[in-house]
């Protein structure tokens, strides 16, 4: 398998690991939270997940921004004669 665009790669394989941690965090959070309680209740442990898909939102974001501003620095290079 060859990878054509390294920097997606390297994207893909942060938002795996963050999905990853995130399944394996989230059940530890909610017991040590019932055990530090005493009871069984519904708190911040449950927004675990949520906070995981912001953080994969932020990177997307990133990672779409940079093509973007590579996408119009090239154009500009070709708009002004300049080619690398």
């Amino acid at each position: 398998m060859k990878i054509s665009d390294k920097k997606k790669f390297i994207v893909r394989v942060i938002e795996i690991l963050v999905i990853i941690v995130t399944i394996i965090v989230t059940p530890i959070a909610i017991k040590y939270a019932t055990a530090v309680r005493g009871y069984e209740a519904v708190g911040g442990e449950y927004l675990l997940p949520i906070f995981a898909l912001v953080i994969i939102l932020i990177i997307e974001t990133i990672y779409e921004a940079s093509e973007e501003s590579k996408k119009i620095k090239k154009m500009e290079e070709n708009r002004n004669g300049i080619k690398r």
